[in-house]
């Protein structure tokens, strides 16, 4: 398959309203305000609630998008009452956020939805080949898979240093940061979940 690369110029802490800004809870299709995260790569999506006059109870958000091969991908995330839920798919897009199932309590309580810190540049097992430095490092580079840290790129690495790593990763790959690192992750292609039939 070979591989492919992912820059990521950009901070990839998490942005709790970049889907969805706060209004209030309604059992219907909310008004998507940002299509992908801020940076390149996917996310797990995140939605907080808050309580306003006790809890509502806030039932389930249907999310619509599409995932890293550009492939449809649906996702129904149960919310947590008065709490912050983060779902287990990996979004590149979203078209729809759809809630049901809520029941209003005294007022209505509030809904943001976001994406969780993290690029995920590489969205099932592969192997993670480099990492270029594009400008010198400002903040940590945390470079981790579904169960573990593979490596941490130190504050002040400096430009055009290239980390080669030729590991395995388990489940997917993800770049976290909280500054607006340039960096380039020579990574290979993220495979369809999938497959066609045939007769």
């Amino acid at each position: 398959m070979g591989n492919t690369f992912t820059n990521i110029a950009a901070t990839t802490a998490a942005v709790t309203n970049r889907f969805v800004t706060s209004v209030n809870m309604a059992n219907g299709t909310y008004t998507v305000a940002n299509a992908s995260p801020v940076w390149q790569g996917g996310c797990f999506v995140t939605a907080t609630i808050s309580a306003v006059t006790g809890n509502d109870t806030p039932g389930t958000l249907t999310i619509v998008g599409t995932d890293l091969t550009g492939a449809a991908l649906t996702e129904v995330l149960t919310l947590v009452a008065g709490g912050a839920a983060t779902g287990s798919k990996i979004f590149r897009t979203i078209v729809t956020i759809t809630q049901a199932g809520w029941v209003i309590n005294v007022g209505n309580d509030t809904i943001v939805v976001g994406c969780a810190a993290g690029s995920i540049p590489c969205g099932a097992p592969g192997a993670l080949h480099a990492i270029v430095l594009n400008n010198s490092v400002a903040a940590t580079i945390v470079v981790s898979d579904a169960s573990r840290t593979i490596a941490t790129i130190p504050v002040s690495a400096a430009a055009g240093t290239v980390y080669y790593y030729d590991a395995d990763f388990d489940g997917y790959l993800k770049v976290a940061t909280t500054s607006t690192n340039d960096i380039t992750v020579v990574h290979t292609r993220t495979t369809s979940l999938t497959y066609p039939t045939y007769p």
